[in-house]
């Protein structure tokens, strides 16, 4: 395969309908050449005219080879036509519509000798005499049937059937490949060196983190409604467990059913354990009819409120929710039957112990409808899964990750066991793993990490979580960046265009585009928190950890 920049195209380029012809181009020059070829695309370049004015332009194609120079080509779609009288080139779209276009000829000849120009202005070659060329391609036209002028002769262009079966035999030609033409030495391993450096550059700096964030969320945004089938071929199973690892749409699946559930004239509870996440299923499904959005506890403090019962003195807050609360929603039902819910919807299913789904079942109407999501990390969740033999739950395997880029989902794979996700997701970004000397270091490193984020790489604080072991981290890192000009919020408000700081166990079942990942001593079980916490950012995700802790972070 041919060494191509970009390395890959955005999704914006592959669906922009003006440039399908140049996609097909590139994608064909990957498959068809070596990797002693360095192809350049959409490569644009300043001059000037023979008075001194400025003038722009840009190079669809430059196929480099340290060997045999290089060729500057011009891709035009639809079908081509050209008017000699007038000097006038058109093309002519799938609709058959007619558009003037620029001379594809002039401008590849162009492109030629303005990179002629650069490359002997750069310090990295060494100025000698090559071979250069240019030529035209039409992906969609017939070959001509005779050349078209003095300067543009046929076999400068390469049209749909050349394309198809003879596009590497018209690249050699150009480039007089297995010929030496007189006086010419090689591009050399220095001229690519240098075009790297006139053309790639751009992409380096300007395709920043923010930009290839941005292009990920194109990708995976028409990703998560594909599972959404999924609930119409349960919609006749009264009582359903949907299982799938972090990413794989449980949260927007559950956001999903609750509201049809709602929709069709249902009294529907959707409930979860963290509060973060049932504030922002309640900001997402805000002002649905005959729905509730409430954390479990929430709702048995509310329902016990309602029946005038007092929860009673707990030993301790561990007591309180897992004992005195939902023993306090079943005398809440108890005593008012009528406010039992006629559907039952239960988002990270993971986190409840046996003792709630006792409480929400006697919530629940006789064959009510309930739906449960679970996720399936068997190494993460094994003492508190979803008893699903009692509950009589159909089990639902997801099997696609839809949030994560695949560099993300590779990261957290690491510290998950059970049933095989394939990431759907682009490539992504690789994950930044940086390692700090000390942990007493580890929150002026995320400082560091967020500042060249928002600075450097133009990332919307807005975008951006940083996720800490414990809230005792806060302080140190707000100590530390107690010079910016940031906003910090926790995660209670993910409306906020604030950088969102907090515990990644508050964070579970949230997610920001970027996350900064701190890894230091938990409560949480280290497998558990790097597998929430790597999985919480779709496109961006950096680890900043002790040398010590990347032992178990990265296994081999």
């Amino acid at each position: 395969m041919a060494v191509m920049w970009p390395r890959e195209l955005p999704v914006s380029i592959r669906q922009d309908r003006r440039r399908r012809a140049e996609v097909r181009v590139y994608d064909k020059l990957a498959a068809i050449l070596d990797n002693s070829f360095t192809v350049f695309y959409s490569s644009p370049w300043l001059g000037t005219d023979h008075l001194g004015a400025e003038k722009d332009g840009e190079c669809d194609f430059l196929v480099a080879h340290a060997r045999l120079g290089y060729l500057a080509i011009e891709v035009k779609g639809g079908g081509i036509s050209f008017d000699p009288e007038a000097a006038q080139w058109w093309s002519t779209d799938a609709q058959h519509f007619r558009h003037k276009i620029k001379d594809p000829v002039n401008q590849a000849r162009s492109a030629k000798h303005e990179l002629l120009k650069k490359l002997k202005a750069s310090g990295r070659w060494r100025e000698r005499f090559i071979h250069i060329s240019h030529g035209v391609i039409f992906p969609d036209a017939a070959a001509p049937p005779r050349d078209l002028g003095t300067d543009r002769p046929a076999r400068i262009f390469c049209c749909s059937r050349e394309l198809a079966d003879g596009l590497r035999q018209w690249i050699g030609r150009r480039l007089d490949e297995g010929r030496n033409p007189p006086a010419c030495e090689p591009l050399g391993q220095d001229g690519l060196a240098a075009f790297t450096q006139i053309l790639a550059s751009p992409f380096q700096l300007h395709f920043s983190i923010s930009a290839a964030m941005a292009d990920a969320a194109e990708h995976m945004g028409v990703l998560e409604p594909t599972q959404f089938h999924i609930l119409d071929h349960i919609a006749n199973i009264t009582r359903a467990e949907i299982r799938g690892g972090a990413g794989t749409g449980k949260t927007v699946i559950a956001a999903e059913e609750a509201m049809r559930l709602a929709s069709s004239g249902r009294r529907t509870l959707l409930t979860c354990y963290s509060s973060p996440l049932a504030a922002e299923l309640g900001r997402r499904l805000a002002g649905t009819e005959n729905l509730t959005i409430s954390s479990f506890h929430s709702v048995c403090g509310q329902l016990a409120a309602r029946a005038g019962l007092a929860i009673g003195t707990a030993a301790n807050d561990q007591q309180l929710f897992d004992e005195l609360l939902p023993a306090v929603l079943i005398d809440a039902i108890e005593l008012n039957p009528g406010g039992r819910w006629d559907a039952i919807v239960v988002d990270e299913g993971q986190d409840f112990l046996p003792t709630w789904w006792v409480a929400l079942s006697a919530a629940l109407v006789p064959n009510g409808t309930l739906r449960v999501m679970s996720d399936s990390n068997q190494r993460v969740y094994t003492t508190r899964c979803v008893p699903g033999a009692d509950l009589e739950l159909i089990p639902i395997r997801l099997k696609r990750n839809l949030r994560n880029t695949k560099a993300i989902h590779s990261a957290a794979q690491a510290h998950y066991e059970g049933p095989d996700i394939e990431p759907a997701g682009p490539e992504g970004h690789p994950v930044s793993w940086i390692p700090v000397a000390t942990r007493q270091k580890l929150a002026e490193a995320a400082y560091t990490e967020l500042r060249r984020l928002v600075y450097r790489e133009e990332v919307a604080p807005s975008d951006i979580a940083i996720l800490f072991p414990s809230a005792d981290w806060f302080d140190p890192f707000k100590v530390a960046a107690a010079r910016s000009n940031f906003d910090f919020m926790t995660c209670d408000d993910l409306t906020t265009d604030a950088v969102i700081i907090d515990t990644v166990r508050r964070f579970k079942g949230l997610e920001r585009p970027a996350v900064i990942l701190v890894v230091g001593p938990s409560d949480m079980v280290a497998s558990e928190m790097a597998y929430v916490g790597m999985s919480r950012p779709r496109t961006y995700l950096a680890v900043l950890a002790t040398e010590g802790d990347y032992d178990w972070l990265r296994p081999e």
